[in-house]
């Protein structure tokens, strides 16, 4: 797979699509072809997190540019930032795919160590097998339920009843990774046994959940666990795909969204809390990540 021509793929490039849609709006998709995504001349990034399962037949799928196979009952869980390609079906296939916007996922997954190891376990091992044991049954109910509103006839409430389903799916396959992260952990490797990018994230991942947003630089990170920012960023984005800096401000957005919306403190106050030089910088850096001005989200119906 080639390293250059790749286009990005969101949520909203769904809606316009020749997928077979069941069902799509700002924050989910859920469609049946790889067809568009991923080609043989084209690499994507994927602005979105997304899921396929391979229901029938076989995929073979470029990942992060390394090859995998898919076989059914597979499934690939697809984070923001992965870039797939040179995607292959076998003739007999039928895929199942799922999609969410990263603005969904920063509302329902909780910023904490857990959540980096989970990402860092999903980055190394986007692809897995689903099984009784790791929650097949469970899963098909949330699919039934989920295909069974999308089929219904819509009511007042239907996007915030689609919207709870997805996050308790959500929640229930982030659950069963954590378990599954445990298990490996309790039949794996001591610590003199674990990589160093892996010891450097999660040492990382429990500073960023204990810093609430506080600090924002990727210097004060390293320099607080002895190493260069330059080495600091190469074995974060080793170990997970992303970068400190990514992780960093993903995290200190998340914790002034809350903020704005949940407190009756003052704009520049909620600025000095987070430690902002004046209110003039605190107001760039959130238009800059959110689009829009602290006071502008505060009376947004976004959450």
């Amino acid at each position: 797979m080639e390293k250059e021509n790749i286009k990005t793929i969101s949520i909203e490039d769904f809606k316009d699509s020749s997928h077979v849609i069941h069902y799509v709006d700002d924050d989910f998709a859920i469609i049946d072809s790889l067809e568009g995504i991923s080609d043989s001349n084209t690499a994507a990034r994927l602005e979105c997190f997304l899921i396929v399962v391979c229901v029938e037949g076989c995929i073979q799928l470029d990942i992060n540019y390394k090859t995998y196979q898919l076989q059914t009952g597979d499934l690939f869980l697809g984070l923001p930032n992965t870039v797939i390609g040179n995607a292959m079906l076998s003739p007999k296939h039928k895929l199942g795919l799922v999609g969410f916007s990263t603005r969904f996922l920063q509302r329902i997954v909780k910023i904490e160590k857990n959540t980096w190891d989970t990402a860092a376990h999903i980055y190394k091992n986007p692809v897995a097998h689903v099984n009784e044991e790791s929650g097949e049954g469970i899963f098909e109910y949330y699919r039934s339920l989920i295909m069974a509103k999308v089929d219904d006839e819509p009511h007042s409430y239907q996007k915030q009843v689609m919207q709870h389903l997805f996050s308790a799916l959500l929640c229930e396959m982030i659950g069963h990774l954590n378990k599954e992260i445990a298990q490996s952990n309790e039949v794996g490797q001591s610590r003199e046994n674990i990589k160093q990018s892996d010891y450097i994230l999660r040492k990382f991942a429990e500073m960023l959940s204990k810093d609430n947003g506080m600090h924002r630089s990727v210097s004060y990170f390293a320099d607080a666990l002895c190493y260069s920012p330059k080495h600091f960023s190469k074995v974060i984005k080793q170990a997970c795909g992303r970068t400190p800096l990514e992780l960093i401000n993903e995290s200190a957005i998340t914790h002034i969204k809350y903020r704005l919306k949940h407190s009756d403190r003052s704009i520049k106050e909620i600025a000095d809390e987070f430690n902002f030089p004046n209110q003039s910088f605190f107001g760039k850096y959130v238009k800059a990540y959110v689009g829009m001005s602290p006071v502008s989200y505060r009376n947004s119906e976004a959450e």
